[in-house]
């Protein structure tokens, strides 16, 4: 249930509408009870310098010209956002768009405008029935006032924000943030089945060996958006049975392919495990579109489609690949957490109920680095970083595997540059930062050797 609100809140964050549509309904609102209240007393006991309205139709005239003006402002913000959007999408790819659509910034500006316009709007309505004996709406007429400073002000500090949000170290930072979020978000609910894996050593069933009969199929095509793993768990310890999960978060999965198996104990073997297979489908949350909340890897491809965008020959900016390969690297000590590609679900009395396959350092690594130095193959000036980075990680690393893991990236940024850096000055430099990642076993893992 928790992934469920979680793939529904991050619908609903990365749009442009929800937001200004709560600004729309409470300007309304606010706007109902600025007519109502008596205002004449309050109005004479401010100063004289404050405005005041002798008739209605004042009022009427005054609101009818805000509100033009207003949305004005507003289709000038909107065209400013549509700029934005497109140019982000351009240079920085179109994923990171939904970055800018989720920005609070953004939604609440655009939100004050509609909350202000709908006032206007709403206010204009109600004193359209009124007649001249009515009392002038004094409190309504000053709320709108207030409502269209405070939206001019807004407007300077929406461009100057979208102005800033497009530069591309704000796009990596912010983006990296979020990274970040992501990763430790996953920690909080899978650093505990991580550890019960590695101590228990739990396996997963090859796909092409589990018996149909007992094997657990995708119910539609589509990415896997997030897995109800408590909800999983409660499944199998109702219906004492152990689940093997052989898909995460992120992977695509085409209808009726095998994605995990159900273990049934003998006691239960006359059970119906079609009943049991269509609650665990449940639980496996399948969507058009992968989600960054629930998706580490999507997160770090993310940042990796900023760098590959920068090397592409139409851009050649190398100093925005660079940020990102250091913005990765600031990230990756978290994900050194997830030290097993396996997790380990045990019910109250200690029982194993799931095993399911994660994504570890390992696979978080060769999707922030692979394509980069593929990219980057001829370019010195961006391998460097990335030796430099994981110089920093190995001496941070929790397990000798991961260890292993980065000096394999290393050997492969070696050979890259021995195969393709021509000059002999730039492929030595990039020999010694490799060398440095490898110096704890420099003797036995010369690249050049392999």
């Amino acid at each position: 249930m928790f992934h469920r609100f979680i793939r529904i809140w991050e619908f609903l964050g990365h749009s442009l509408w929800f937001i200004p549509l709560l600004y729309a309904i409470g300007g309304a609102t606010v706007a109902l009870l600025a007519i109502r209240l008596p205002g004449e007393d309050m109005i004479a006991s401010l100063p004289d310098f404050w405005p005041r309205f002798g008739t209605v139709q004042t009022v009427q005239d005054l609101t009818s010209t805000l509100l033009a003006t207003l949305v004005t402002m507003t289709t000038f913000a909107l065209s400013v956002t549509m700029v934005v959007l497109t140019l982000a999408a351009g240079s920085l790819g179109p994923r990171t768009i939904r970055n800018f659509m989720g920005d609070p910034k953004t939604q609440n500006a655009l939100g004050s405008f509609v909350g202000s316009i709908l006032f206007l709007i709403t206010a204009l309505v109600i004193m359209g029935g009124q007649g001249k004996e009515d009392q002038v709406p004094q409190i309504a007429a000053i709320t709108g006032i207030i409502l269209f400073v405070v939206s001019l002000f807004v407007l300077i500090l929406f461009v100057h924000h979208l102005g800033r949000s497009i530069v591309a170290d704000q796009v990596i930072q912010k983006v990296g943030g979020n990274l970040e979020e992501t990763i430790a978000s996953s920690l909080e609910t899978l650093s505990q089945p991580i550890d019960h894996a590695a101590e228990a050593g739990c396996t997963l069933p090859d796909a092409g060996t589990i018996n149909p009969d007992r094997a657990i199929k995708a119910a539609k095509s589509g990415y896997v958006q997030g897995i109800d793993y408590e909800g999983l768990l409660e499944v199998a310890t109702k219906a004492d049975i152990h689940i093997a999960l052989t898909v995460h978060a992120g992977q695509h999965v085409i209808a009726e392919d095998i994605i995990g198996e159900i273990s049934i104990n003998a006691a239960n073997a006359t059970d119906d495990i079609g009943e049991y297979r269509n609650f665990i489908t449940e639980q496996i949350l399948i969507g058009n579109q992968r989600t960054a909340m629930l998706d580490i890897e999507f997160a770090l491809r993310q940042l990796v489609e900023v760098a590959l965008r920068a090397l592409s020959p139409g851009i050649n900016d190398p100093f925005t690949a660079i940020a990102v390969i250091y913005r990765l690297g600031r990230a990756m000590p978290q994900a050194m957490n997830f030290h097993s590609p396996l997790g380990l679900w045990r019910d109250e009395q200690g029982q194993e109920r799931i095993c399911a396959h994660l994504s570890d350092f390992g696979e978080m690594l060769d999707a922030a680095f692979n394509q980069i130095r593929q990219s980057a193959s001829t370019k010195p000036y961006v391998l460097l970083p990335m030796a430099e980075v994981l110089e920093s990680l190995i001496g941070q690393a929790k397990t000798a595997k991961q260890q292993d893991t980065l000096r394999d990236h290393a050997r492969l940024i070696g050979r890259t540059a021995t195969r393709n850096i021509a000059e002999a000055a730039d492929r030595r430099a990039v020999e010694r930062a490799v060398n440095r990642v490898l110096r704890q076993q420099q003797a036995k893992d010369d690249y050049s050797a392999a």
